[in-house]
């Protein structure tokens, strides 16, 4: 993925003294580390399993304002004194709302323009400054309020906006507005629907899965086992995950559970297909792995859950459960 900068505005929103300070020129992006930094930070959220998809609402005004912004009824700067303007008015209404910077950009990601806005919230950190009076040289330690993210922090919440075709990817973060949970992001700046995340998404189902079978006398190894086997399809055929294909695996042969299964994904707007990203690769593909009552713990790859050539799970008729592990070839103590 090959992100290019080609403008991009800083803006500064304290709400503690209720106004935001608007830049009326653009960074220099043409400086080589401000244009790395920049970078960093997209590049950094990119891949994110916790964004979502989004879609702005007809009477959106930050729809509005792009649509201007694309037909060249309005510049860069206007545009993103607009985002910071009414991304400060929800700070301003927010529960103990704490200061940040905006950064709003112009890029072109793979031959796509897009708009970013990063939100960069302000930490409180040390650092040094040097004085000279009739005394000598004094090199002594300040408290600065105001340090922006490091190049190798995740931001955690930000949106991009495709200008073709106005498709939005967003993370945000809940706060209080008059006692109620707001997304600023979606509801305030955006004002978008939008998707659960692929995070929220195999979060939702790999918790459903375990709550349907549990609650219906089923096998959790089992259900763990096929549901890796069924991400693990997806996987290395470079597909997103079906969710009606993994309940017909997970749930084949148990028509009740599988019915159930399925209308719970279908109350938490869990969508058809689940993008495999790393994350969703690495929470579904992990190894089993069980805990004994006698405080012995094991852990084997899911494939080999159904392969009795090398583990064998055994119900004995006094209800305890016997584990044979077969064909080791060798044994490391760590």
């Amino acid at each position: 993925m090959i992100t290019a900068i080609k403008q991009a505005a800083l803006h500064i929103l304290d709400a503690s003294h209720r106004i935001p300070v608007i830049s009326e020129r653009e960074i220099d992006v043409n400086d080589a580390v401000i244009n790395a930094y920049i970078t960093r930070l997209i590049e950094r959220v990119r891949d994110d399993p916790a964004r979502r998809a989004g879609e702005f609402m007809p009477n959106s005004g930050l729809k509005h304002h792009i649509s201007e912004y694309k037909s060249g009824g309005t510049d860069f700067l206007a545009l993103s004194a607009h985002i910071a303007n009414r991304l400060f008015e929800g700070l301003c209404s927010a529960e103990d709302a704490k200061p940040c910077d905006l950064l709003v950009c112009s890029v072109m990601t793979d031959g796509r323009d897009e708009i970013a806005i990063l939100k960069l919230d302000n930490k409180t950190g040390f650092t040094h400054r040097v004085s000279k009076d009739e005394d000598g040289i004094l090199c002594e330690l300040i408290n600065h309020h105001a340090i922006l993210p490091s190049m190798g922090q995740k931001i955690s919440e930000y949106a991009f906006i495709g200008l073709d075709g106005m498709r939005i990817s967003y993370r945000g973060a809940s706060c209080k507005i008059d006692g109620e949970k707001t997304d600023l992001f979606a509801e305030i700046l955006l004002e978008c629907d939008y998707e659960i995340s692929p995070r929220e998404a195999v979060n939702t189902v790999t918790r459903e899965a375990k709550r349907v079978t549990a609650e219906n006398g089923g096998n959790l190894m089992e259900t763990a086992a096929r549901m890796k086997e069924c991400v693990m399809e997806s996987v290395e055929a470079a597909a997103d995950l079906s969710t009606d294909k993994l309940a017909e695996r997970v749930f084949d042969g148990r028509p009740a559970m599988l019915n159930e299964f399925r209308a719970k994904l279908e109350n938490a707007n869990v969508p058809p297909r689940i993008e495999t990203n790393k994350y969703v690769t690495k929470k579904t593909t992990s190894d089993i792995r069980l805990t004994t009552d006698i405080g012995v713990e094991l852990s084997f790859p899911a494939e080999y859950y159904d392969n009795s050539d090398y583990v064998d799970i055994i119900s004995n008729d006094d209800g305890t459960i016997s584990i044979v592990i077969r064909n080791i070839g060798e044994l490391t103590n760590k």
